[in-house]
């Protein structure tokens, strides 16, 4: 069997603050400095692990942290999508496989669209 390379996207919502982007940046700050490539969407931010076992340790650091920025209490939520039959995927290859998809789907709409005029 193949090893993937899971992906995860974590949540963090650091309560309490009614803005939370020093505390993302700071996120951000410790995976890139950890050696991770962080993406950051509107409500997640995304990596790729070499190994699940990574993540604990990986939440630990990220708490730690902000409980030390002062935060009271942390609410935390993971999605891991660890696939094993594909050697290493990128989150970057998902969405660009998405997009793709959706582009085909828009030609299969106008190519409907254009058919059912009469």
């Amino acid at each position: 069997m193949l090893e993937g390379v899971p992906i995860v996207s974590i949540k963090v919502i650091p309560t309490g603050a009614t803005s939370v982007s020093s505390y993302i940046a700071r996120i951000v700050a410790i995976l890139e400095d950890k050696g991770y490539k962080p993406i950051v969407t509107p409500d997640t931010t995304v990596i790729s692990v070499r190994d699940l076992a990574e993540i604990g340790s990986l939440l630990k650091i990220i708490h730690d942290e902000l409980y030390a920025m002062g935060i009271n209490r942390i609410i935390s939520i993971l999605m891991i999508d660890d696939r094993r039959d594909i050697p290493e995927r990128k989150p970057e290859d998902l969405v660009k496989s998405v997009k793709a998809k959706i582009e085909e789907e828009k030609s299969k709409l106008k190519r409907r669209a254009t058919h059912s005029i009469i």
